[in-house]
Formats: C-alpha cells, structure tokens, sequence
C-alpha cells in the first residue's frame, strides 16, 4: 500500500470519527510528519507547524477534508473512500 493510500485512509477515519460524533468534519485533521528543508508541492493543504524537533523534522496538522481532497485530486490514492455517515 502506498503512503498516498496510507494518508487517504487516515483522513476518512478522522473524519468519519468526528461526523459520528457529532463534531463538525471541517475541523478533522490528521498530523504528519516532514523532514527538513521539505517544501510543499503546488496546491498541496497548507497546515499548521505543531512541533520542530531537534533534528529539523516538523510535526503539521493538516485539515483531513483538504488533505483528501488533494489526493483524490491528484490522482494520488488508489483507495476505496467510503464515508459512512457524511452527508
């Protein structure tokens, strides 16, 4: 499985989590991590630095919905999106 799929299925279980639960899905997020000196593709999600550890790597919240919708966009995952509950 690909790390592209790996995020995709991270993103729908955040957001399924939080429309299960009644909380609003726009404010499901997923963390990863970066190394240093990483920059960004066009139009890939800006999030927001949580933690920079000692050896550069950066720690980013990332809302789920932009995330997912990037990669789905992008043609980047080849994973089955079912999401239950999402109206």
């Amino acid at each position: 499985m690909k790390i592209a799929d790996n995020l995709a299925r991270q993103c729908v279980e955040n957001i399924n989590f939080y429309t299960l639960n009644k909380m609003p899905a726009e404010d499901a997020a997923v963390l990863i991590t970066t190394p240093p000196g990483w920059k960004a593709p066009p139009k890939f999600p800006r999030g927001e630095i949580m933690q920079v550890k000692r050896d550069g790597t950066r720690i980013r919240r990332m809302p789920a919905m932009k995330l997912l919708a990037y990669l789905v966009g992008n043609n980047l995952t080849t994973f089955k999106i079912d999401m239950k509950g999402v109206k």
